[in-house]
């Protein structure tokens, strides 16, 4: 045991391969921390652009719905489908359109009555559920009924 001690006190040690060690690993320390605030700066201006882009769409539809609130005409909207679907496929309508037909149907109604009326916001209900959402839910709770 004793002379495994001084075997091991008397190997000499390789500074250069342990400076070498040392410099590498700070080197990949770094230059992964550099690669991750790249990162980090490339995702923060992609959701800006996402961001400001919807604050865009937010005054497009401010505007569209201000505009039609203006008119004094009535407007008609027929809905169909898209050729080449099926009845039961849901068709999802664009909310704009949607925000535009409401707004010129209000109009109308003002137009008609001799007063003029303007939509002051359009939020979404919390707690809305898509239809098939709410039948699930309506067939997991059936038991609970009886």
């Amino acid at each position: 045991m004793h002379n495994a001690i001084n075997t091991a006190a008397l190997v000499e040690m390789d500074w250069g391969l342990i400076g070498s060690t040392v410099v590498t690993g700070l080197v990949i320390v770094f230059l992964i921390l550099a690669i991750l605030v790249l990162f980090l700066w490339l995702f923060g201006k992609i959701f800006k652009a996402i961001n400001s882009a919807g604050d865009k769409k937010a005054r497009l539809k401010q505007v569209t719905a201000q505009q039609a609130a203006n008119t004094r005409t009535s407007a008609t909207a027929t809905a169909s489908p898209a050729e080449g679907t099926e009845d039961d496929e849901y068709i999802e309508e664009d909310d704009d359109e949607i925000i535009a037909v409401i707004a010129a149907a209000i109009a109308a109604y003002g137009a008609a009555e001799g007063k003029q009326y303007r939509i002051a916001s359009i939020k979404r209900p919390r707690s809305a559920r898509s239809g098939w959402s709410s039948a699930g839910i309506a067939d997991n709770m059936r038991g609970f009924y009886n």
